[in-house]
């Protein structure tokens, strides 16, 4: 019977490992975008182009057929991403990681504002106060950070707009999800209007999209197939047998694991101050994703946390 039970609770055990493996995935995601040394906006370029034919693949191995009106149904969803693509990338170059990651997380509070209006979900009076905690965090990290690091006030600017778009994103997404697509399905959508409306955008504001290196390209491979395709795929499977409580709260590791590699690689420096603010975002964070447990709060509120479609490299 004890190794009934230490076999049922390894078994238990490899979803939520899957979990951590996905969000270390996109936690270095930052980092390998800060690897090339071309310019953003022509990493921008290949990053999108990158994505569709592997999400094509996935489809296609599924053993899913494409549903026709697939394209019409993710049209606002994938502007929106698209644009939130632009704003999220941009700030990683423009802020240091930690300012950038942690204030991208806090769409999971700002849909906490617009879930009773837009998705008819009921959200407490403590979980909207641990949002407006959060959001003081955020302010505590912007004044906190001065130039350190590689801190800007336009960066964490950017940084906001994405987490705000990413809201929009996300409520646009769920009211219009058509029946018989898969996730699969929905993101190579997705992917496509993506493309539509960052290659231009990359074609008018990069001069260097021509001088990718090998080694450039290295770095662009691994991130689409190992910080996107790798950490998604990972995540999709363990949230089959893991809830999405737990997946989320330990998706707020992702800025952890993004400011430490920047401090270690990029030697992106982080003040007490800035750390202080951090804690308090997660903390909130994490209080709010807890509380999803005794409330009606629909848990599929909490795949905002989603680093992937929240646009982080």
């Amino acid at each position: 019977m004890k190794l009934l039970a230490l076999a049922r609770k390894q078994i238990t055990a490899v979803p939520v490992i899957a979990v951590f493996i996905a969000v270390f995935a996109w936690g270095i995601g930052p980092l390998l975008f800060l690897a090339p040394e071309i310019s953003m906006n022509s990493i921008l370029f290949y990053r999108v182009l990158f994505w569709p034919p592997v999400l094509y693949l996935i489809v296609r191995r599924n053993g899913s057929r494409l549903n026709k009106g697939l394209l019409k149904s993710v049209l606002v969803p994938g502007v929106l991403f698209g644009t939130s693509t632009i704003f999220g990338f941009t700030a990683v170059t423009t802020t240091s990681i930690a300012n950038a990651t942690i204030i991208g997380n806090i769409s999971t509070a700002i849909v906490l504002f617009v879930a009773p209006k837009f998705l008819n979900e009921k959200v407490s009076k403590l979980q909207i106060v641990l949002a407006l905690t959060s959001f003081a965090g955020v302010v505590v990290i912007v004044l906190g950070a001065g130039n350190a690091g590689g801190s800007s006030l336009h960066g964490d600017f950017l940084a906001l707009i994405n987490a705000i778009l990413w809201t929009l994103y996300f409520i646009s997404s769920k009211r219009r999800r058509v029946d018989g697509v898969d996730t699969w399905q929905f993101l190579f959508g997705v992917s496509v209007i993506q493309v539509c409306v960052v290659v231009p955008y990359a074609l008018i504001t990069s001069n260097d999209i021509l001088e990718i290196s090998w080694r450039d390209l290295a770095f662009l491979i691994v991130m689409t197939l190992f910080s996107g395709t790798i950490g998604h795929s990972f995540m999709i499977w363990a949230q089959k047998y893991v809830d999405a409580s737990v997946s989320s709260m330990i998706l707020l590791l992702g800025p952890v694991i993004s400011s430490t590699g920047a401090w270690l690689v990029y030697k992106q420096q982080i003040s007490l101050i800035q750390m202080l603010g951090g804690a308090v975002v997660l903390a909130s964070l994490a209080g709010v994703v807890r509380l999803t447990n005794s409330t009606n709060l629909n848990n599929e509120l909490l795949s905002t946390a989603d680093p992937l479609l929240n646009s982080n490299p």
